[in-house]
């Protein structure tokens, strides 16, 4: 674990997600493309064969879309804007539960995440995370006496939260609503929400 992550084993603990649940990935991916002559097409919940060129609606080869992530990153991840609420709710549930940010970003672009959150007051616990994150979650969980919450938008990973901690609540969010009309349905998660008020409400009253 961490040296540096700190919990109050006496506090609740929330464990969240950045990308699409504190971030505006997609609208910046979507900006991004837009200056690359491509688009995503939205047509599956995933990145390989909805990243089209412009000129030819053909999808990019699969083996490029590593690179193109990372790049994207490295632009962005400094000026990508808040999901509505998202600031504004953790700072309201932070002297309540502690907050632990796990984010799946290429390390890379670790240091530019922590310095985003900082930029926005947003001074939580942050991981950068590979893969799923049901192992690093079941660890986290240990730190604390209370309930813990995991918070993300994609479907594998509420899975394998769920799967490997099911004392963990699990929360689904989701606002962008091109990636809802697409999303695959959600079966292992607590509660699916699409705003931070619910989220709020949640952990209000299970702590």
């Amino acid at each position: 674990m961490e040296s540096n992550i700190k919990i109050n084993k006496n506090l609740p603990l929330l464990i969240c997600d950045a990308d699409e649940v504190i971030f505006k990935f997609m609208d910046t991916f979507d900006y991004y493309l837009e200056n690359k002559n491509m688009y995503f097409s939205y047509e599956t919940f995933k990145l390989n064969g909805n990243i089209k060129n412009k000129d030819t609606d053909q999808a990019i080869n699969s083996d490029d879309i590593p690179r193109l992530i990372s790049n994207f990153f490295k632009m962005h991840t400094l000026d990508m804007p808040l999901i509505k609420n998202a600031k504004k709710t953790l700072e309201e549930l932070s002297n309540k539960i502690n907050i632990v940010i796990l984010s799946n970003i290429p390390m890379a672009s670790s240091n530019d995440r922590i310095a985003c959150l900082k930029k926005h007051n947003m001074h939580y616990n942050f991981i950068s995370n590979e893969g799923t994150k049901g192992n690093k979650c079941m660890e986290l969980a240990k730190l604390t006496n209370k309930n813990v919450f995991f918070v993300d938008d994609l479907p594998n990973q509420i899975s394998s939260v769920s799967k490997t901690c099911k004392e963990i609540i699990t929360i689904h969010f989701l606002q962008n609503e091109k990636l809802i009309k697409i999303i695959p349905e959600i079966k292992d998660c607590d509660y699916k929400v699409n705003n931070w008020k619910s989220i709020k409400k949640i952990i209000l009253n299970n702590i």
